[in-house]
């Protein structure tokens, strides 16, 4: 089975359900001006839902919040599983992320 990511717009956040990986990042990416137009001064992402993240995950992630500060935006992520954070931590993107 294929890795698979979707992204919905609720309540005024981002929300990612799948997977957040390489094979998926892409995908995600190449759909950012869909999303990121829409949020203020503050991006908030829900992590609830994302079943499996890997250093690419992280990486984007990072990357967003680079694209945002240089808007003097905020990166906000909520419910990251301990998955993520684990995988955060490994890569030292913990503080980064303000985990």
């Amino acid at each position: 089975m294929s890795a698979s990511i979707a992204w919905s717009l609720e309540n005024g956040q981002l929300v990612f359900k799948g997977e957040l990986t390489r094979a998926t990042v892409p995908q995600v990416w190449s759909a950012r001006g869909q999303w990121q137009a829409d949020s203020k001064e503050r991006l908030v992402v829900d992590l609830a839902a994302v079943e499996h993240v890997d250093s690419a995950g992280v990486a984007m992630l990072l990357q967003l919040k680079r694209l945002l500060a240089a808007q003097q935006r905020e990166l906000s992520l909520t419910q990251p599983s301990q998955q993520f954070k684990a995988i955060a931590d490994v890569s030292g993107a913990t503080e980064l992320l303000n985990l």
